[in-house]
């Protein structure tokens, strides 16, 4: 059987957590999250799931490099081996970083299964999970704490589980957005637009969007227009193949925008601003002090990953986009939306007040 890889850090009141992840996405906030439990006697691992999104041992690697499990072997489970581990282990605390299917799970069998032993079972919410969704909590019904990313989501889900009568308490964390970086002045001669799968959804709104950036660079020599298609090169296969299209078809000149792969720390180090329709890469541009644009010609709503930004001052159109017009947000919806201090911080806490409670034999 593979063995969990941990790391101790020394001290009184041992307490061993194991995070589970199943995604890129989820390793790199697991292996954050595990970053944060940094009280003495703590002992804190990794093991990621096996399913059709299992990142590579490389990736893996890639997004423990410089946190607390660097160096460390992750193993890569089936969900039975993944109890057979907790069985056998036993952790004090479980967080499944994991699809809500998943969640639902493995959550249901280390509360209904083990005799005796019971772990604190946690959950995280996806990134940007606003509006609440009745499947997110319905699907982590039989976890002790669900992890939100802002004051919004706490308060959203918190509202959503009394409504459903569930008994679940949600904590706040944050998201990994990286550090904040001083302003440039300027040196910032870039303009990133950080493409989203599946967004634009149609041929012509993925002609306007590529046209938009390609006039601009034509008419801004003094600018650098990024298109970052995330770490994979095939990470948006609709898109590049529009942008064969218009090459084909003549409607780009020389001066057309740069197609980059890789971390987007990378573009945002030089960056101007950033457009982009959504997701997380607008909070990771704004953690990096680079204005962004989220444009509104595609839909909002919680598939384009932008209904978070509503009232957040963002919001722009591809006119915005040919004019290199970017904004900063309002500051009380920062606040309120995963740019809270980091004192607000209480899932830590929580975690430790649930785990007494399970010592106690206070947890059903």
């Amino acid at each position: 059987m593979t063995l969990i890889s941990t790391r101790r850090r020394p001290g009184p009141g041992a307490l061993t957590v194991l995070a589970v992840a199943d995604s890129v996405e989820r390793v790199r906030l697991s292996v954050a999250m595990l970053d944060r439990l940094s009280w003495p006697g703590t002992t804190v691992g990794l093991v990621v799931v096996r399913t059709g999104s299992t990142p590579s041992p490389a990736r893996i690697r890639e997004e423990t490099e410089g946190t607390g499990q660097a160096g460390l072997r992750v193993p890569v489970l089936t969900t039975r081996q993944t109890r057979r581990l907790v069985r056998r282990r036993r952790p004090d605390a479980v967080l499944l970083n994991c699809s809500g299917p998943l969640v639902e799970s493995l959550s249901w069998s280390l509360r209904s299964v083990f005799r005796r032993y019971r772990p604190v079972v946690a959950s995280a919410l996806p990134a940007l999970s606003v509006p609440a969704v009745e499947g997110e909590w319905l699907h982590r019904s039989r976890v002790d704490l669900v992890v939100a990313h802002s004051h919004r989501e706490v308060a959203d889900y918190r509202a959503l589980g009394e409504k459903l009568g569930t008994r679940g308490e949600v904590g706040l964390s944050s998201l990994p957005l990286g550090a904040r970086e001083a302003d440039q002045g300027a040196g910032r001669n870039r303009v990133v637009y950080a493409a989203h799968p599946g967004t634009p959804d149609t041929e012509q709104g993925r002609r306007h969007l590529l046209l938009a950036l390609s006039e601009l660079a034509a008419k801004r020599p003094d600018l650098e227009v990024v298109v970052h298609l995330g770490r994979e090169k095939n990470a948006s296969p609709e898109l590049m193949a529009t942008w064969h299209t218009l090459l084909a078809e003549g409607k780009v000149g020389d001066r057309a925008p740069n197609f980059r792969s890789g971390p987007l720390a990378d573009q945002l180090n030089r960056a101007r601003g950033l457009v982009a329709a959504g997701s997380t890469a607008v909070l990771e541009a704004l953690t990096h002090r680079v204005p962004a644009l989220v444009l509104t010609e595609f839909g909002v709503g919680p598939r384009q990953g932008n209904a978070v930004f509503e009232d957040s001052g963002l919001f722009g159109t591809l006119a915005d986009v040919r004019a290199a017009r970017f904004r900063r947000p309002n500051r009380d919806w920062g606040e309120r939306n995963h740019f809270h201090p980091p004192a607000h911080e209480d899932w830590v806490e929580r975690l430790h007040n649930l785990h007494a409670r399970a010592l106690r034999g206070e947890l059903s």
